[in-house]
């Protein structure tokens, strides 16, 4: 079983130590945003005798994907116990924290990275290193949100307070940047990648969609933290509970940016 950093704070402690809702939540990610990034990655040419590294493994899901394409990968996370059953010849599993250990060494053809750096206080300079492991002509591909496109429909006064919490919470304990998406190809090109370019993606999903899990899983983990700090109150609380069995109820997701670039 792999190691877990108890200091991030997007480890999987945050959300309890209950190993099947934590996999339900990288599930619903993987629902949401497999399809795209699966679809940016072959359209980039991914396929057999590329080197790749993926950072943030998460669920396993691109690593096996990568693989199934006949790439080496190399997949690092600081919670590997998803994800150490897909090591193989092809696949080596690394737990590792890319803001303090050294990357694998290794010129790579690709690096990508899904909402993993928009969590990082430093994540330019983490960027800059992750550049430097790439080969000449290499590409990185970094995926994060821009919650600015994020909303409940309908609008729901007490769904509205719960995002804002949840996402000052994350903000403040962890420096996340809600609007790292949008500012992707400023980093790049910050970075001294070439041919910078990039696209985005959104969804409207409902209690229907596996995707929606990974809203609702996160938001009952993180409820009675929030309620502890008095960032939401009881009332709140019970309204959220039943306003996310609506089958009624849908979400406009974050718009996912992708950000591409080449040594």
């Amino acid at each position: 079983m792999g190691q877990k950093n108890h200091d991030y704070l997007l480890s999987a402690d945050l959300f309890g130590a209950d190993a099947e809702r934590e996999r339900a939540r990288l599930k619903g990610i993987e629902a949401l945003w497999d399809p795209g990034s699966q679809s940016l990655l072959a359209e980039l040419g991914l396929g057999s005798e590329w080197r790749c590294l993926e950072v943030g493994a998460g669920g396993g899901s691109l690593v096996k994907w990568m693989a199934g394409r006949g790439a080496a990968v190399t997949a690092v996370d600081i919670d590997t116990r998803f994800i150490e059953h897909l090591g193989s010849e092809n696949v080596d599993i690394r737990c590792l924290d890319i803001r303090t250990d050294a990357l694998p060494p290794g010129e790579f053809d690709l690096i990508h990275t899904r909402l993993v750096l928009e969590h990082l206080c430093n994540r330019q300079q983490i960027l800059g290193r992750l550049a430097a492991t790439l080969r000449p002509g290499g590409l990185i591909v970094i995926e994060a949100l821009d919650w600015s496109y994020f909303s409940w429909v309908p609008v729901v006064p007490a769904l509205d307070a719960m995002s804002t919490a949840v996402l000052d919470y994350a903000e403040q304990a962890g420096g996340l940047d809600t609007s790292y998406g949008r500012h992707l190809l400023t980093a790049l090109n910050e970075a001294g990648l070439a041919d910078v370019r990039g696209q985005g993606r959104a969804h409207v999903i409902d209690v229907s969609c596996q995707g929606f899990d990974f809203f609702k899983l996160t938001i009952e983990s993180l409820r009675q933290q929030l309620i502890d700090i008095d960032a939401l109150s009881e009332a709140e609380a019970k309204t959220v509970d039943t306003c996310l069995r609506d089958r009624h109820l849908r979400i406009n997701t974050p718009l996912m940016m992708a950000g591409i670039g080449r040594r």
